[in-house]
């Protein structure tokens, strides 16, 4: 026989018979010791490649100047160096998917915030990526300066050291993933106050905001596309 705070809890099946709950599992946060002992080896990865990338560069040439073997290696491995450093970065945030997973649809929450409630966690998530334009864009001109790269050296027409040359004349870097990286944050914030305003009926102070990331947007857009206006006083 049920309680009556049992029979609260319990969950009926479409027939009337009471059905067991099934244990939910939960994957716990990481624990402080283990975030620092992460940063603490990327830490050592970063001042490492970076040592090597001083020694190898045309900076640090006067290190090995007369050696003519390392000379020819620091040649190849000075543009290697930060290559491999990106390149492993980028596996580590994906890689293993089991362990990223929970991370990516907590980061995904944001981009779709009118169709989702938004908790104080996901607006601190668009505080972030609002903060965080200028690496966002060093990263995706990154990502399209390894494929130039990589064309170069699969067509012999650039080396390594002449792969940005593409980038400045490209029309898909400079009009839509440069610009996307500046605005997105801004736009999504924006979104992000309009779904706040409608889930809890109230303008102030939702609607202010949006306003403010709006013209943000807008101010940033007016000034990548028509730079001639930011001499205009008004």
């Amino acid at each position: 026989v049920l309680t009556e705070e049992e029979a609260q809890d319990a969950c009926y099946a479409s027939d009337g018979e009471v059905q067991e709950e099934e244990d939910v599992e939960y994957s716990e946060p990481p624990t402080a010791a283990s975030i620092a002992h992460a940063a603490v080896d990327l830490l050592l990865l970063v001042l490492v490649s970076l040592f090597l990338f001083t020694i190898s560069s045309a900076e640090g040439g006067k290190y090995i100047e007369g050696m003519t073997t390392i000379q020819w290696v620091a040649s190849i491995a000075a543009p290697v160096f930060p290559l491999i450093l990106f390149l492993w970065a980028v596996f580590k945030a994906f890689f293993p998917l089991s362990k990223r997973r929970d991370f990516w649809t907590v980061v995904a929450y944001t981009p779709s915030a009118p169709m989702l409630q938004v908790t104080f966690r996901d607006g601190f998530i668009g505080d972030v990526f609002t903060s965080t334009v200028r690496p966002m864009q060093d990263v995706a001109f990154t990502v399209f300066y390894c494929f130039s790269g990589l064309r170069g050296w699969w067509t012999q027409a650039y080396d390594l050291d002449s792969a940005q040359l593409p980038l400045e004349t490209s029309w898909l870097l400079h009009t839509c993933v440069l610009p996307a990286c500046m605005v997105s944050p801004l736009w999504w914030r924006f979104l992000q106050n309009l779904r706040q305003c409608y889930d809890t009926r109230q303008r102030w102070p939702y609607l202010g905001n949006a306003f403010k990331y709006f013209i943000a947007a807008s101010v940033s857009m007016m000034g990548l596309f028509d730079p001639s206006k930011k001499n205009n006083v008004l």
